[in-house]
């Protein structure tokens, strides 16, 4: 048996296996990261950053949820060679797709093109 707060009201858990264990500490450190307003930064190619601001997160549990995403390329706004990106509108994403990068490793603009590309 285990004892867990939240909230601040004391709740029993009752953990029979491992796996039972597992995801409660895997929805708390889930639900404790993507808190609703918050915005994660990460980078998902060597010159290209995701930001993702959550907009719901009323079904993290089943492993989904609302946010708005902006992917910029660092190197391209620090030289001013691109305006700088806006948030996309919110839509539901499964946990697993928010740091996927279909680019090149070294990034390029957000819809896998070059900036070369567009200066012709």
């Amino acid at each position: 048996m285990l004892a867990a707060v939240s909230g601040g009201v004391a709740q029993l858990l009752v953990v029979r296996h491992r796996g039972d264990m597992f995801k409660i500490i895997q929805s708390w450190f889930r639900r404790r990261r993507f808190r609703e307003g918050r915005t994660l930064s990460r980078f998902i190619a060597c010159d290209v950053r995701r930001d993702v601001q959550i907009v719901s997160a009323a079904r993290i549990d089943e492993g989904f949820i609302t946010a708005r995403i902006r992917t910029s390329n660092v190197l391209y706004d620090s030289k001013g060679l691109t305006a700088k990106s806006e948030f996309e509108p919110a839509r539901e994403m499964r946990l697993d797709e928010i740091w996927k990068w279909t680019g090149k490793s070294w990034g390029g603009l957000p819809d896998g093109t070059s900036i070369v590309e567009h200066l012709r």
